[in-house]
């Protein structure tokens, strides 16, 4: 059997030159970036460790990195300090960031204004012809916030249909689109996913699905061959037409490019293996998540992307709510954190990723609870570096610490796999990034009970509105929403709480909002930062409850 990384890396030659030409270009127009961290200990690559030693950077580019290296005199240097502790930066092998999903129920699969040359699919949830690249927002906050989590470069999907459309990898530093795309056309996005009752179209089951892929698929290798023959001797045959879909699954077909096969429900990896078995094709899976059966992946062949999403533990506080926990649900909880132990005992391979979770700002506690229930650390540093990196097919490009190669560097005081990994520093194509640690606001050992419903005033250019909030649940999962004067209802995405500092998280066309504050008995107050495409705009909050635990009547 063919080894996946060896597969993929038939067109490597081609990155790593671009790669070189994209970096040396952004590098050439700025002063040059050269950068040294000394005295620190390394982790070039999984299992492999350098004690005490220094690192070199130079134009985006690792210069040298051992136990000896020298410092060039016209570096800017970081000493290193005793906890600090040198990664390669993490890798989002499957993410989707940049994307405005909430602006359009459509998100992602808007088609252009401009027609596509051809004619398009018959079924509207085939867009085999579309890029996300070109959908792409490099300014929106989940990039941003995406690196604040240790990742430099990330893979993303488009995010509906059957066939999406075609992926693409961006780095994820502050700069201009075009030296961001590393990879405008990585693979071809495929789910099972059916129509609602309601929209009365085509494919409206699981296996209508699978059928109209194995269609499209069967319909566009009908294509590729009619051309083949056509090019070799076109004498006494009609002229092949063209259709954009069938053309974009041509590379499919030729094992040029991969695709992903995002699974939406439990039992999808074995279609998908059944799929590419049928097709020959070069394929990589997204799981469901960590709730899903250890045998139910263990039997696929193709590379795993496994979201580091948890089950929501079960309520079992409450007597009536406990009765109608499922055996299965409860089996799921339990399991979850060790399936990818289990994975790797296996020998299946997987790399974690984002897609699929309801908050990537999950992702460092879940990977430090995958860590604690069995999963070597080694191996969950080699799933968020060295694997993605291979199954991208820039292994050569990025994914260890070694000469010549991006310098995509994670400086972390501690060690990466905790619930709150400590950042320090970041180079990401060797432009650094500083991380401050938290400001501490509140209270952290006070005690307060936020639930209830809040009169809320926030001020924002010196204009006020009022809203209400609404705070329930319990200690270990709060949930709440707000509402404005007008009516309008939105749910917290979620809600924090430390010591007597509130945090609550709303979804919105740019991102994530937060916003903090700080409760003292019935009041409460703070201010935050909202980002805008005009630029950053101060809001002040200020709240009293007026109904709950602690309201004065």
């Amino acid at each position: 059997m063919i080894r996946t990384g060896e597969r993929y890396n038939r067109w490597v030659p081609w990155l790593v030159g671009f790669a070189a030409s994209l970096f040396g270009a952004a590098g050439q127009a700025q002063a040059p970036r050269i950068f040294a961290i000394t005295d620190v200990r390394i982790v070039t690559a999984p299992g492999e460790v350098i004690e005490r030693g220094t690192l070199v950077m130079r134009d985006g580019l690792i210069e040298g990195v051992g136990a000896n290296t020298e410092v060039p005199t016209d570096a800017t240097v970081f000493a290193g300090e005793p906890e600090w502790t040198v990664y390669p930066a993490l890798i989002d092998a499957a993410a989707a960031v940049g994307l405005n999903t909430e602006e359009s129920p459509e998100g992602s699969r808007r088609r252009p204004e401009t027609p596509t040359l051809g004619a398009p699919h018959e079924l509207p949830t085939v867009q085999a012809d579309m890029s996300v690249v070109d959908q792409l927002d490099f300014s929106h906050g989940s990039l941003k916030r995406h690196r604040e989590l240790g990742f430099a470069v990330a893979h993303v999907l488009p995010a509906s249909g059957v066939f999406r459309g075609e992926s693409a990898v961006i780095l994820l530093r502050d700069a201009p689109a075009q030296e961001l795309v590393l990879i405008p056309r990585m693979a071809q996005v495929v789910a099972l996913e059916k129509s609602s009752f309601m929209a009365r179209q085509y494919p409206s089951s699981s296996i209508g699905a699978v059928a109209a892929v194995r269609q499209t698929l069967l319909d566009a290798e009908r294509q590729l061959t009619w051309n083949e023959r056509f090019a070799i001797d076109p004498v006494g045959m009609p002229n092949p037409p063209y259709r954009a879909s069938d053309a974009a699954l041509a590379a499919v077909l030729r094992e040029e490019r991969p695709v992903v096969f995002v699974s939406l429900a439990e039992l999808d990896p074995g279609r998908f293996q059944a799929i590419s078995d049928e097709f020959s094709l070069r394929a990589l899976t997204v799981a469901t998540g960590l709730g899903q059966r250890p045998d139910g992946l263990a039997g696929t062949t193709t590379p795993l992307l496994l979201p580091l999403e948890l089950p929501e533990e079960p309520e079992l506080d409450d007597p009536e709510a406990a009765r109608e926990i499922s055996l299965r649900d409860m089996q799921a909880y339990l399991r979850a954190p060790a399936l990818p132990g289990k994975l790797a005992q296996s020998d299946v391979e997987f790399a974690f990723v984002t897609a699929g979770m309801k908050s990537a700002r999950d992702f460092p506690a879940n990977l430090a609870a995958v860590v604690e229930a069995g999963l070597p650390p080694d191996q969950a540093l080699a799933a968020v570096t060295t694997v993605p990196a291979r199954l991208l097919g820039l292994d050569r490009v990025i994914g260890t610490l070694a000469a010549g190669k991006q310098a995509n560097v994670l400086v972390v005081e501690g060690e990466l796999f905790t619930a709150e990994p400590e950042l320090r520093h970041a180079f990401i194509a060797g432009y650094h990034y500083e991380f401050e640690p938290d400001e501490v606001i509140g209270d952290p050992n006070a005690v307060v009970d936020p639930r209830g419903t809040w009169d809320i005033l926030t001020e924002v250019m010196g204009k006020s509105s009022g809203s209400t909030w609404t705070i329930s649940g319990s200690p270990d999962d709060y949930e709440g929403f707000s509402q404005s004067a007008a009516g309008d209802k939105q749910d917290f995405k979620r809600v924090r709480l430390r010591g007597n500092a509130l945090t609550v998280i709303s979804d919105t066309t740019r991102g994530e909002f937060e916003r903090t504050v700080v409760i003292t008995g019935d009041s409460l107050e703070g201010d935050t930062t909202m980002e805008s495409p005009r630029g950053s705009v101060k809001m002040a909050i200020e709240g009293r409850r007026v109904a709950g635990p602690e309201a004065r009547r």
